[in-house]
C-alpha cells in the first residue's frame, strides 16, 4: 500500500490504488499581538494556486504524526512561524465536497503564534470565499473559541497559557465578539480555570500593570 502525500489527492479514484477519505489539520492561529490577528496564507501550489487560505494540509498517519505535530508543522513549513503553546481542536468538518481533490476530513484547531506574523489580518478582514470553506472554517472557530474560553481546560490552556492577564483576556474574547473591560473581569474572576495572584505585570510599554492569573487545572 502506497503512502498518500498530498499530491494522491489529484489522482483520480480509479487510477490510484489507496482512493477514500483523507485527514487533514486546518489551524485557526490567532498572533499574540495587543489585538490579536488570524494568520492567513498565499498557498504556493495548485490547486487554488495564489489564493488565500489558512494554513493546512494532511495528516500523516503514515509516519505516526500527531494532530498538534502536524499543526507545528503546518504553521512552520507554511506560515513561517512557530506555535507558542499547545492547540485544541474546535470542530471537525466533513463536507465531502469541500476539497475538489478528494473528500477531506478536516481537524479544525486553534493556536496562537507570536506577534507580527507575516501575513496575518483583523478576524474583521477574514475574505470572503476562501478555498476549502475556509471562510466558514475560520469564522466558526472563532465563534467556538469564544464559547469555550475559560469554560474548557484544553482551549484556554492552549490559547492563554500557564500565566495571564486581564489585558489578554479581553484581547482575545475581542478577537470573538464584543466586549468590556468589565464582562471580560467578571468571566475571567469567575472562571474555575485560573486563580488571581498578587503579582503584577505591565502587558505593553505603555500600559497599566496588571494582575497575573495562574492557571489551576
Amino acid at each position: 500500500m502506497r503512502s498518500m502525500t498530498e499530491s494522491n489527492l489529484a489522482v483520480p479514484p480509479d487510477d490510484h490504488p489507496v482512493h477514500g477519505t483523507w485527514l487533514s489539520v486546518d489551524v485557526v492561529a490567532l498572533t499574540d499581538d495587543p489585538e490579536p490577528k488570524i494568520v492567513l496564507i498565499e498557498r504556493a501550489g495548485a490547486p487554488h494556486k495564489g489564493e488565500i487560505t489558512l494554513p493546512g494540509g494532511l495528516l500523516a498517519a503514515w509516519e505516526g504524526e500527531t494532530v498538534e505535530q502536524c499543526a507545528q508543522r503546518i504553521v512552520r513549513d507554511k506560515a513561517g512561524t512557530e506555535l507558542t503553546g499547545g492547540i485544541a481542536v474546535v470542530d471537525v468538518v466533513s463536507d465531502p465536497g469541500r476539497d475538489e481533490r478528494g473528500h477531506t476530513v478536516s481537524i479544525v484547531v486553534v493556536a496562537r503564534v507570536p506577534a507580527e506574523v507575516r501575513g496575518a489580518l483583523p478576524v474583521t478582514q477574514i475574505p470572503e470565499a476562501m478555498p476549502f470553506g475556509h471562510t466558514a472554517i475560520a469564522r466558526s472557530a472563532i465563534l467556538r473559541l469564544g464559547e469555550r474560553l475559560l469554560v474548557d481546560p484544553d482551549t484556554t490552556r492552549a490559547m492563554l497559557g500557564d500565566e495571564t492577564t486581564l489585558a489578554q483576556v479581553r484581547a482575545l474574547l475581542g478577537v470573538c465578539g464584543p466586549t468590556t473591560a468589565g464582562a471580560a473581569r467578571k468571566r475571567l474572576d469567575r472562571s474555575p480555570l485560573y486563580r488571581r495572584t498578587e503579582e503584577l505585570r505591565k502587558p505593553a510599554p505603555t500600559g497599566r500593570p496588571g494582575h497575573v492569573y495562574r492557571f489551576l487545572v
